[in-house]
């Protein structure tokens, strides 16, 4: 998502302009939904922050499942009234308090639907894109058949991985398939996230 703020010409947060440094102490990896809540938690105790910012997949559960546990947390620093403020806000949220970090959440893919960050991704597929096309029916013959093993949630992963898989440098991470124009960066649905981010940390 970093290199999706870069392709926009976000300019990066105040210290932090240096990608390794950007990439080595500005983000921090959960490694899942849990490890991403206890980051979370030990943010909000690190006084010298004063912004954060958290992504996460709504999954199966839907947005509203993920908020509730996120907002417990933060029930824990944030005035109620707060917390009922944000409650009211449509898409993604963001939380100001004073004497308080601001935080910013987003809840992938738009914060309205189930899903991951591969539906986020799969909206920014430059349209009529043949390959992508391809690949979509494939994956929908091999879930009509027997060896299939793909569940309905992790249809969206094997796409997206499918359709990498088969471009002329396969297998690219994300970060380096943005970078290399397989998405469109420019797609409608980004600027809401460019928008949120820019909000989040100012």
């Amino acid at each position: 998502m970093a290199t999706l703020c870069t392709k926009r010409g976000l300019k990066a947060p105040v210290g932090y302009a240096e990608r390794s440094k950007f990439i080595k102490e500005f983000i921090k990896s959960g490694g899942g939904y849990t490890g991403a809540l206890t980051a979370l938690k030990d943010s909000l105790s690190d006084n010298a922050l004063t912004n954060i910012g958290i992504i996460i997949d709504a999954n199966d559960q839907g947005p509203t499942a993920r908020w509730q546990s996120i907002r417990a947390i933060l029930a824990e620093k944030y005035d109620p009234a707060t917390l009922l403020a944000a409650d009211a806000q449509t898409g993604p949220k963001i939380i100001i308090e004073a004497g308080m970090p601001t935080i910013g959440v987003w809840i992938m893919p738009d914060n309205a639907n189930p899903g991951y960050l591969e539906h986020f991704l799969a909206s920014l597929v430059p349209a009529g894109n043949a390959l992508w096309t391809h690949a979509n029916d494939t994956i929908n013959d091999l879930v009509t058949k027997p060896i299939n093993e793909l569940t309905v949630a992790r249809k969206q992963k094997a796409l997206l991985y499918t359709w990498l898989a088969w471009k002329k440098d396969p297998g690219k991470p994300f970060g380096l398939a943005i970078h290399s124009g397989y998405f469109n960066h420019n797609a409608p649905t980004v600027q809401p996230f460019i928008d949120w981010f820019a909000q989040t940390f100012n």
